[in-house]
Formats: structure tokens, C-alpha cells, sequence
């Protein structure tokens, strides 16, 4: 089974150079302007990240989904460990956005064909002006720096994320400020922070990421078709982790230190996602503006994560381009019936967000929570599919 890194410890970073030792960066300051820009609605925004990343290189692939067969994100289904989700944990980002393992981003760079050199925040903090000048000479050459994360981040109402945990894109520097297109967007940050080419400019941004990501050697004889049984020969692990706690910085710390929010996953995360919606207590004598402060904690933010899954799409490909993967050809199915039994969510709601009238109906819920359980099935279908190939 695969373990998932709950601290960064042990996870040991690659050895980069200061590229410009003994001189000074070319330029002062430097941005890409053309670049493929993370959306708000792509969720899975580390894996989107990579993809822009891959765009820069002239990949032709336009699809964060493709990445996230490899980092996990697509294959991961997650929930509160406790039913009720009282410590209001989100779930709507998958596996990157509160779990962390610089080896599965390897993979995903391996996929577009290149390595990947991964400097931790341990190691910022030994070398910043090396860490620094690589930045610096990766714009230069017109290639983003994928970032898990990026301190240093002021909302519109004044509070701080040091770091934002969702993954982002470095395209550009002024001296020490760098320029970095993330999630959220305008909606949230101060009214005009984001400029004309979708950056924010952050001081101080290095602190506290949790890691930078920089493009290597391009791989010869890339081999894509063992990266993808690589990608399928993972999906138990991530279907069956151990219930998990995710984890946080904060600008104070100079270690990475566990934070409060526990999750479980696969079938188990749909049972306590099924419990929770049939526990009236969280939705008795409450008013519609009520139910909708608590729907996306409770039933919208899993459900998000849910609908971003394309492994339906991805599966059904790899069957198509592989027929002699047989594990493939018999996974394909099963996650269409994964994909209809989410669509049929969709169908009782009438969209993304169920209307609060109905939402605060036993009844309602009660069939949104026998789908949900159906889902937790499939998840068992597919891991007799592996325990019977």
C-alpha cells in the first residue's frame, strides 16, 4: 500500500545550483505574458499548474485531468473523518491540496517527459538566493515554476494565508517580488491586486510554499505506457489510505506541523459523507440562508471534488489506446458508473448546489445518501477488479 508523506522529514529534496554564482541574474525583473492560466474552476489547481508547465514546454496536452491520473487526484475520493464534519475540513481539491508527495508530481512531470526537480521549503530556507536565481533563470528561459503552495497571501478582507495551500504558478520576478497566478482569483483578493496577465505580485512568497517544482532533463525513450500502468497500479492505495490528518505551516514555524483536519477516503469517505446527510440534527429548525452557510461544507465541497474526477474519461483512453491492458478495459466501466451515479446527484439537485427547501428534507437527502452509497460500492467493484485481475 502506498504511504502517504504526512510530514516532510523524510522526504529528501534534489540538489540544485545557484545558476548564477559568481554573477547576477540577466535581468532585474522578467514575466511571461502568454501562458496558460490557472481557472477557478479547475480545483485540482497544483495539477493545473503542471499542465501550464507542460503547455510552456509545447506539450499539446490542455487537460490538468491527464496529470492528476498521476499524482492521485483523480483516483482520490475524501471526506471529514468525523461525521458532521464539525472542523469544517474541505474536501473539494483532492489529494494535493492537503496531502503531499513530491514523488507523485515526479510522475506527473515524467508524463509530459521531463524530470523534475523538487526543492522542499527546508531547503529554500538553507539556500534562498540559490532558490531565488533557479526562479529567476526558469522565467528567463520562458518556463513557470509550479509552486505547492505560496505565502504570503492577502485576501480581500484582510486575512493572511501563509501559505495558500492550493498548488500555483511562478511566471515572473521584480527583484525578490515574484509574480505568481493563483487561486483565488479577483473575486477574492483586494480590488486590483491581480494585474493584466493574471499575476499577483508576493513578498516574501518563499517562506513558507511548501515546495517549488522545476523542469529537469527532457527524458529520453519516454515510456508512457508504464507510467500509465504505474497510474492504475495506484488507484488501491489511494481508495483504501488510512484515515490521515493533513498538514499546515504557518509563518511562525520552521517546520511543517500537523493540523487539525482528519480525513478518511473511498468507500469510507462516501459512508461518512451518506451518515452526515441523514443526520437530521445538522439541518432541523434551520432557515434556507442557514442550510446554505453549511451545504458546502457538509455536501458541495466533496461533491466538487466528485465532479472534477475525469477518470471515466481517462480510463475509457487508456482502454482505447491499450486494449491489452485488460486491468484497464475492465476499470473503464466502473468508473462510468461512477460518473452517472454523480450525474444523478446533479439530476436530484438540479444542479451543483441542491436548492435549501429541498435540502432541509429528510427525504431529499435520504436519496442523495443512497447514491453516495452506491458510489462507496463501485469503489469496492474496482479494488475485486485489481484483487482479480
Amino acid at each position: 500500500m502506498m504511504k502517504m508523506n504526512i510530514t516532510t522529514a523524510s522526504i529528501s529534496s534534489d540538489v540544485i545550483a545557484d545558476p548564477f554564482v559568481g554573477g547576477q541574474p540577466p535581468h532585474v525583473s522578467n514575466r511571461i505574458c502568454e501562458y496558460r492560466k490557472i481557472q477557478p474552476w479547475e480545483n485540482y489547481f497544483l495539477c493545473s499548474a503542471i499542465c501550464s508547465v507542460g503547455k510552456s514546454l509545447g506539450s499539446d496536452i490542455d487537460d490538468k485531468g491527464f496529470y492528476a491520473a498521476f499524482t492521485g487526484d483523480m483516483f482520490t475520493y475524501l471526506y471529514s473523518e468525523k461525521i458532521g464534519n464539525p472542523d469544517g475540513s474541505k474536501c473539494d481539491s483532492g489529494v494535493t491540496n492537503y496531502f503531499f508527495d513530491p514523488l507523485a508530481v515526479k510522475k506527473a512531470y515524467a508524463a509530459m517527459g521531463y524530470e523534475c526537480i523538487y526543492i522542499s521549503n527546508e531547503q529554500i530556507k538553507k539556500d534562498f538566493r540559490a532558490a531565488m536565481n533557479a526562479v529567476k533563470a526558469s522565467v528567463d528561459k520562458g518556463i513557470p515554476v509550479a509552486a505547492w503552495g505560496i505565502g504570503n497571501v492577502i485576501l480581500k478582507d484582510g486575512s493572511r494565508y501563509d501559505p495558500l495551500g492550493e498548488g500555483c504558478l511562478i511566471g515572473g520576478y521584480d527583484g525578490d517580488t515574484l509574480y505568481v497566478n493563483l487561486y483565488p482569483g479577483p473575486e477574492r483578493l483586494p480590488e486590483g491586486s491581480v494585474d493584466a496577465d493574471g499575476y499577483s505580485a508576493i513578498v516574501n512568497g518563499l517562506d513558507t510554499t511548501k515546495g517549488l517544482f522545476f523542469v529537469g532533463k527532457k527524458i529520453e525513450n519516454h515510456d508512457r505506457t508504464q507510467l500509465c500502468i504505474d497510474a492504475i497500479n495506484s488507484i488501491p492505495a489511494f481508495l483504501t489510505l488510512p484515515p490521515s490528518q493533513s498538514y499546515d505551516v504557518g509563518s511562525d514555524k520552521d517546520e511543517f506541523v500537523v493540523g487539525k483536519h482528519r480525513y478518511v477516503f473511498g468507500k469510507q469517505a462516501f459512508e461518512t459523507w451518506a451518515a452526515t446527510l441523514l443526520t437530521d440534527e445538522y439541518f432541523e429548525n434551520k432557515t434556507d440562508e442557514e442550510l446554505g452557510g453549511i451545504c458546502w461544507n457538509l455536501h458541495c465541497s466533496p461533491y466538487c471534488c466528485v465532479c472534477t474526477s475525469s477518470a471515466d474519461e481517462w480510463m475509457k483512453k487508456v482502454a482505447e489506446e491499450y486494449p491489452d491492458m485488460a486491468l484497464a478495459v475492465k476499470l473503464a466501466p466502473l468508473y462510468k458508473k461512477m460518473r452517472d451515479y454523480r450525474q444523478e446527484i446533479w439530476t436530484l439537485s438540479g444542479g451543483f448546489y441542491p436548492p435549501m427547501d429541498k435540502f432541509g428534507t429528510h427525504e431529499f437527502r435520504a436519496q442523495i445518501a443512497e447514491v453516495l452509497r452506491r458510489m462507496g460500492g463501485v469503489c469496492d467493484e474496482i479494488l475485486s477488479a485489481f484483487a482479480n485481475r
